[in-house]
């Protein structure tokens, strides 16, 4: 969903039932765009990577949430 006063497209992060955990590791922004943590909003420098239903899903974290119990 997209709004006119703000381009960024809307972020929810699935909760972790749903989400099979592929892996994680360091997020590298290439476009110059700062991502923001799905949990938490602060810029992100974490990368996960999930499957749900044979799709791939990529959420982008920060240190701190990246060591929760990301599963």
């Amino acid at each position: 969903m997209i709004s006119e006063k703000n381009s960024n497209p809307m972020t929810v992060s699935l909760p972790y039932s749903f989400k099979k955990f592929s892996s994680i590791g360091p997020f590298v922004d290439v476009d110059g765009r700062i991502k923001p943590c799905v949990i938490c909003g602060i810029p992100a420098t974490q990368e996960a990577i999930f499957t749900v239903d044979g799709a791939t899903i990529v959420e982008k974290y920060c240190e701190s949430c990246s060591k929760k119990d990301i599963k």
